[in-house]
């Protein structure tokens, strides 16, 4: 008695005018969730590889301008709660104060968005957590730090200090 309800159910179902293009729908909806998934797993696991180009181009920019910093180590501050928008990097500074052993520092590697342009900009970061000074790591960052506003300058220390405090 179920089993021919079931077996009744089953034929109205399958013989209904939707059920076609709802079954097609269904596997395009899966397979755009399958590529979804693939890309998301891929962009998450190849975070440490990402991160050691992103340090491996920045230590050329810094070496080719002249300046004593090295990124070191990248890491994740335990007190961070705000949206992730840049990575965290150690910074070893050797060319400052030779008579003590070297400094380290934290560096903020992001994107700064500015005057309709994107440039990557590194933001240096004291052991309270205060941004000391900002590097431009291309020509169009440059010009923009040594003749933007410096409201915007205070803003985005702001955004990068608020998470971490």
């Amino acid at each position: 008695m179920i089993n021919e309800k079931i077996g009744d159910l089953k034929t109205l179902i399958l013989e209904h005018p939707l059920f076609p293009k709802l079954k097609d729908k269904a596997i395009l909806a899966g397979w755009i969730g399958g590529l979804i998934l693939i890309a998301s797993l891929c962009w998450f696991l190849t975070q440490p590889v990402r991160n050691s180009f992103l340090q491996r181009a920045v230590n050329r920019v810094l070496e080719q301008s002249g300046d004593s910093r090295r990124l070191e180590a990248h890491f994740s501050p335990g007190n961070f709660s705000g949206a992730r928008t840049g990575v965290y990097f150690t910074v070893t500074d050797s060319g400052r104060g030779s008579e003590n052993l070297p400094r380290t520092k934290t560096a903020f590697i992001f994107t700064f968005i500015a005057n309709g342009g994107f440039f990557p900009c590194a933001a240096i970061m004291g052991p309270d957590g205060k941004v000391e000074e900002f590097i431009a790591l291309n020509s169009h960052g440059k010009k923009f730090l040594e003749g933007g506003s410096p409201g915007i300058l205070k803003l985005y220390a702001r955004r990068i200090e608020g998470p971490r405090l």
